[in-house]
């Protein structure tokens, strides 16, 4: 088993919200991921960007922006649900726009990858 990391379009979106937290990896400008001794929070500088694990992210979105990205199961495969993170009201789920034939996802990782990403350009979006 290994770390999932978030890809490098989640990374700039992460960068874009404020994402401060220090990391071992990093993506170079070109999307190349880097791996370093130390932790850092390579989201200062404007030649590299933080590669943090999906888990981490998540985590980030739950106490920085109270939203939590829920990866669940049915018969079709792997789906997320977006809430708030302090009292659970729905914010949306990926209501069948996942890649496999039946709308989901085919792994936990690629649904919360897909999570991540549609969480962060909410908040983008209208600032959440």
């Amino acid at each position: 088993m290994e770390e999932s990391y978030v890809s490098f379009d989640t990374a700039k979106l992460l960068k874009e919200a404020g994402f401060d937290v220090p990391c071992f990896n990093q993506y170079t400008e070109r999307g190349t991921i880097w791996h370093c001794d130390c932790p850092e929070n390579f989201n200062k500088s404007q030649c590299a960007t933080s590669c943090p694990t999906q888990a981490l992210a998540a985590r980030w979105l739950r106490e920085a922006h109270g939203i939590h990205v829920c990866i669940d199961v049915n018969a079709s495969g792997w789906y997320y649900d977006l809430c708030k993170s302090d009292n659970g009201t729905h914010i949306l789920w990926s209501s069948y726009q996942g890649p496999n034939d039946g709308g989901e996802w085919d792994s936990y990782e690629g649904a919360l990858e897909a999570g991540l990403k549609i969480c962060l350009e909410l908040i983008k979006k209208q600032g959440l």
